[in-house]
């Protein structure tokens, strides 16, 4: 899809159906792989570099314990 997403095709789409795939899955795995060419071509084009692996260890942690939102606590499992 992200070389030549106009040879995606109808015998593809009945592929992924006939794998028990819904439409609405198939939908959003072209939505998240056209997102993410889209974010990969904007940072290659504007030099936006990566964090520093100290970065992604504190978000990590941070989001293991407070969640995406840090107004609303994570429910005890």
């Amino acid at each position: 899809m992200v070389g030549d997403s106009t040879s995606i095709g109808q015998d593809d789409v009945d592929s992924v159906r006939e794998a028990g795939w819904s439409d609405e899955a198939i939908y959003d795995a072209i939505t998240v792989c056209a997102l993410f060419q889209f974010y990969n071509n904007w940072i290659d084009a504007t030099g936006v570099s990566d964090m520093p692996a100290l970065a992604y260890e504190h978000s990590g942690r941070r989001l293991a314990s407070v969640g995406y939102d840090s107004n609303v606590k994570p429910s005890a499992k």
